[in-house]
C-alpha cells in the first residue's frame, strides 16, 4: 500500500495544483507557478537524498542518487535566481543569462551522470533484460529516435535564437540537448522495471521511468503552441509530474532497502 501511495502521489499533486490554479486570478497565477516550481524542485532533491541516506559510502547506487540530488539542488538555485529581475528571461543582462545557462549545464551534466549510473545498475546486478540483447537494442533505437523527434526541434530553435544574440536561449538549448541524451537511457530503466516486475525493487525503477517519460512529454508540450489546463501551462504541469515522480522514486528506494534489510535481520 505504501508503494501504491507513492505512485499515486504525483497524480494527486497534479490534481491539487490544477484545482488551485483554476481558482486563481491572472495576477496571482504567476507567483503560484513560480512557487510550485520551486516546491517540486525541493521535493525532488529531498527524495534523491533520502535514497542516498540508505546506502553506504562507495555504493554505486548511492553515487547515482547523489548526482541526481546535486542536479536538483543546482537547478533549484537557478529557479530562485530567476525570481530576481536581472535573471528573468526578459532581462537584457547577458552575464546574468550566461550564469543561468551555466547552472543549467552543470545541473544537466549531473543529471546525466546520475541517470547513466542508474541505467548501468542492471549490468552490475546481472539482471537479464526482457527480449535479450537485440530486443533491448531495438527498443533503445526507437527511444533515441523519439527523443530526437521530440526535443530536437526545441534544441534547434534555441540554437538559432542564441546565434542571434538571445542569451536567454542558452539554458533552453543546454536543457534540450541534455534531454535528448538522457532520454536515450529510458530503455534500460524501463526494461529493468519490467525485469523486476512483481518485486519491491520494480517500484523504484518504474517511478524513475515515469519521471523521465514526463520530461519527454514536457519537451513535446514545450515545442507545441502554448496550451493551458485550468489556467496552468501544460509544460508546468508536466514539470511537476516529472519532479514529483522522482521524489516518489527516491522514497521508494529508501523504503525498499530498509524493508529488505529488516527482513534479513528477522531471518537472521
Amino acid at each position: 500500500m505504501r508503494f501504491r501511495g507513492l505512485a499515486l502521489f504525483p497524480l494527486v499533486y497534479a490534481a491539487v495544483v490544477l484545482a488551485v490554479a483554476s481558482g486563481l486570478s491572472d495576477p496571482a497565477l504567476g507567483p503560484f507557478i513560480s512557487g510550485q516550481r520551486i516546491l517540486v524542485r525541493i521535493l525532488a532533491a529531498a527524495g534523491c537524498f533520502a535514497a542516498v541516506s540508505v546506502f553506504d559510502r562507495g555504493d554505486h547506487l548511492r553515487s547515482a542518487w547523489a548526482w541526481l540530488g546535486a542536479s536538483k539542488v543546482v537547478i533549484l538555485v537557478r529557479d530562485v535566481l530567476r525570481l530576481f529581475q536581472p535573471f528573468q528571461s526578459a532581462s537584457p543582462d547577458a552575464a546574468a543569462q550566461a550564469l543561468l545557462g551555466g547552472l543549467v549545464l552543470v545541473a544537466n551534466i549531473a543529471l546525466l551522470i546520475g541517470i547513466v549510473k542508474l541505467a548501468r545498475s542492471w549490468k552490475l546486478a546481472a539482471i537479464t533484460m526482457p527480449g535479450g540483447r537485440y530486443g533491448a537494442a531495438a527498443v533503445a533505437a526507437v527511444t533515441a529516435v523519439v527523443a530526437l523527434a521530440v526535443a530536437g526541434p526545441g534544441a534547434l530553435r534555441s540554437a538559432q535564437e542564441l546565434a542571434q544574440g538571445n542569451w536567454a536561449s542558452l539554458a533552453f538549448l543546454v536543457s534540450a540537448v541534455a534531454d535528448i541524451v538522457t532520454f536515450s537511457f529510458i530503455t534500460p530503466l524501463l526494461l529493468t522495471a519490467v525485469a523486476l516486475r512483481g518485486g519491491l525493487f520494480s517500484w523504484t525503477w518504474g517511478l524513475i521511468t515515469a519521471s523521465e517519460l514526463s520530461w519527454l512529454l514536457y519537451d513535446a508540450a514545450a515545442t507545441l503552441a502554448p496550451m493551458t489546463l485550468g489556467g496552468l501551462p501544460v509544460p508546468e504541469l508536466l514539470r511537476g509530474l516529472a519532479e514529483s515522480f522522482l521524489f516518489a522514486a527516491g522514497l521508494a528506494q529508501l523504503f525498499v532497502v530498509r524493508q529488505v534489510r529488516r527482513s534479513g535481520r528477522l531471518r537472521g
